[in-house]
């Protein structure tokens, strides 16, 4: 006699880089297995790979998020967890105006959204002819704790006049030794693209339990919920 099969239900969204609209389901135990177990190790590029599976398994193998901007993983994952846990999650937050006092929130994942910044050009002019066309970090490269392997990652292309070289067609090394030869005047554009990208996050009102003083706390990124 076979087991019954279990149904999952299934949502849709909208990824923040794009436009495009996708379907997803909940998690699973294999993928709350999957999270804990790569949680408990307390390394991050286990950490990372768990999301990414996680992800690929929930989106029925039509994502990979190994190839998705970072932004557009947080997104998505904290909506997983939105439809598979709760929309509800209890945060500590730290007093902004005395920095040593914190008090509870309770924020819902549902109100988490993408902001854009107005402008943030992918084409980095260098020097005459010469620039990069960049793209917008994976969750790999964002954990990156070195500057010139960030930097490697955004490049997508590198033009020279009317000649357009795919950044995949050099080796990491050659990359790195390209980054490095870069002046901080050269460098800083390509570090504001990465500073200014989208982000995923909510302002939240608190209120200093001690000083009763009320400010306004920026929350960002997947550690902050989780």
């Amino acid at each position: 006699m076979a087991l019954p099969i279990l149904n999952t239900p299934s949502y849709e969204l909208t990824l923040p880089s794009n436009g495009k609209k996708i379907k997803f389901r909940s998690f699973l135990v294999k993928e709350e297995k999957l999270l804990m177990i790569a949680n408990e190790t307390g390394e991050e590029k286990e950490r990372v790979l768990a999301i990414n599976q996680i992800i690929n398994n929930c989106t029925f193998d039509k994502l990979n998020a190994n190839k998705m901007a970072s932004f557009d993983v947080e997104y998505l994952f904290i909506k997983l967890r939105a439809k598979s846990v709760g929309e509800s999650v209890d945060l500590k937050i730290l007093c902004p105006d005395d920095k040593e006092t914190y008090t509870e929130v309770t924020i819902n994942l549902d109100d988490i959204k993408c902001k854009r910044p107005k402008k943030n050009s992918n084409i980095i002019k260098l020097e005459g002819d010469v620039g990069v066309i960049l793209k917008y970090p994976s969750i790999e490269t964002v954990a990156h704790d070195n500057l010139v392997d960030t930097i490697v990652d955004l490049i997508d292309s590198v033009y020279d006049g009317d000649a357009i070289f795919k950044g995949e067609d050099f080796s990491r090394e050659e990359l790195s030794e390209f980054v490095e030869s870069m002046s901080q005047k050269q460098l800083q554009p390509v570090v504001n693209f990465f500073e200014n990208m989208p982000k995923v996050g909510i302002s939240v009102g608190v209120t200093n339990p001690k000083t009763g003083v009320k400010s306004t706390v920026l929350l960002e990124g997947l550690d902050t919920f989780f």
